[in-house]
């Protein structure tokens, strides 16, 4: 009887240590979880960061090419366009669809 008695005390003591280890376990698992939710979203804060800052870059560029002193300039320069004279006609012809 007496063993009997150790025998249930010692799987009671057994099923108490696996249920602290368990617990211990979940909850240590989870907080290496968030630790490493963490360094991902502190890498993806870094990245936002740089395509701001290259979307600002991006849309300068673009502001830069649209620009009307620009098209003029190149027309000028690059086409070798010219002003109209006085008094000369500038005849603009807009092709229709072409089937």
């Amino acid at each position: 009887m007496n063993g009997r008695r150790r025998s249930r005390s010692a799987l009671r003591l057994a099923v108490l240590a696996f249920f602290i280890f368990l617990v211990l376990f979940v909850y240590s698992s989870m907080n290496l979880m968030n630790v490493d939710l963490g360094y991902r979203q502190h890498e993806l804060l870094l990245a936002e960061g740089r395509l701001k800052l290259e979307i600002d870059t991006l849309l300068a560029r673009k502001a830069g090419l649209l620009s009307l002193e620009r098209t003029e300039r190149v027309a000028r320069e690059e086409l070798g366009y010219q002003y109209p004279e006085p008094g000369q006609i500038v005849k603009v012809v807009e092709k229709g669809d072409e089937r």
